[in-house]
């Protein structure tokens, strides 16, 4: 799929000013971060009380977070199989490729857990911070195939 996006012409102070046009680069759009990014906008709409158990609507931070995770990984990974909200206003992300699957659920304070697993292995799980690098470097790794 190609995208052009156009942005509006400059707001000029000038009382005669030309309108014009600008227009930033055609983008192709791949299976990559556009559709994770927006599946997981796609849950702000949830409204309150949306599991039954009086759950809160996801928060913006905490979506805003998700997405911070999803840059930090970069377009190298295999693309985001599943984004779902958390009771308690939470939000999980998976991917689940052949033999490994990656689950990262930003809980409600905005700190970030993870779980690892790889076929015929123990599983590996801890807190991520967004600084961590070496963390992020190992998880883009299982992503990536590397």
């Amino acid at each position: 799929m190609i995208a052009a996006y156009g942005l509006p012409p400059p707001e000029w102070p000038l009382h005669n000013h030309r309108t014009t046009s600008q227009w930033v680069d055609v983008i192709e759009l791949h299976d990559g971060p556009l559709p994770a990014v927006q599946a997981i906008a796609s849950l702000s709409t949830l409204p309150g009380n949306w599991d039954g158990l009086g759950s809160p609507p996801i928060a913006p931070t905490i979506l805003t977070r998700a997405i911070e995770l999803l840059t930090r990984f970069g377009a190298v990974v295999e693309p985001l199989s599943h984004a779902s909200p958390v009771s308690g206003g939470g939000l999980q992300l998976e991917w689940y490729l052949r033999d490994r699957y990656l689950e990262v659920e930003v809980l409600p304070d905005g700190s970030l857990q993870y779980l690892f697993e790889v076929a015929g292995q123990e599983s590996e799980e801890g807190a991520l911070l967004l600084t961590d690098i070496d963390t992020l470097r190992k998880l883009v790794g299982y992503l990536s195939h590397r």
